[in-house]
């Protein structure tokens, strides 16, 4: 399969190209800065300097993909509006996308109670409409968008699944989800897709 990661430098987008190659795949990695990822060079990467805010950079090197898994985050000081631009632009571009957001926003506002959802709203304020839009985008063109709790740099395990996000109960305590586990469940719905019709929720098994 031909697999094209967004955000790949980042700390989980450096695992979905990693866990993504380590499966056979064919990865195309979309970098603004391509050194960050020469540690990972191999047979099947490419790596292609591209600005998802510059749809010249990414519509040459998405061609042909069969899926985009997305690790796409933005700080504090970057304009929010490139998660919408950058969910339209791949949606547009390729077959199926897969795209990662925060639990407790967008389709799952309300997921972590009141009081969390009102914090967490507080805290993420720069980001909160355009992660909601976003995932509205991708789910529109019949992609699955994943949402999880914050993320750590523990081992994992094993242990972890992807739930319909109507089944899931409000938590004081949201569920917090390894990066590396994170990354082998967005690869796995890359590769069988089963949520493209409803928001899904990253659970794991606490260790």
């Amino acid at each position: 399969m031909k697999i094209v990661i967004l955000g790949s430098t980042g700390r989980t987008g450096c695992l979905l190209v990693a866990q993504a190659l380590a499966r056979g795949h064919e990865v195309i990695a979309l970098a603004r800065d391509p050194s960050r990822l020469s540690g990972l060079a191999a047979g099947t990467l490419v790596v292609v300097r591209a600005d998802v805010t510059q749809a010249s950079t990414v519509l040459p090197a998405v061609e042909g993909a069969d899926v985009l898994v997305s690790g796409l985050g933005i700080t504090k000081k970057q304009d929010p509006r490139i998660l919408v631009d950058g969910a339209r632009l791949v949606a547009s571009a390729v077959p199926r996308v897969v795209w990662l957001s925060s639990l407790g926003m967008g389709a799952t506002e309300g997921a972590l109670g009141r009081v969390n959802g009102a914090l967490l709203k507080r805290v993420l304020r720069h980001e909160w409409e355009a992660k909601g839009v976003a995932g509205q985008v991708v789910r529109a063109a019949g992609g699955s968008v994943v949402y999880a709790g914050p993320l750590t740099d523990r081992p994992y395990q094993g242990g972890g699944r992807l739930v319909p996000a109507e089944r899931f109960k409000p938590r004081l305590v949201p569920p917090a989800a390894p990066r590396a586990g994170l990354a082998a469940l967005l690869l796995d719905e890359a590769e069988e897709p089963r949520f493209s019709a409803t928001p899904a929720i990253a659970l794991f098994d606490q260790r």
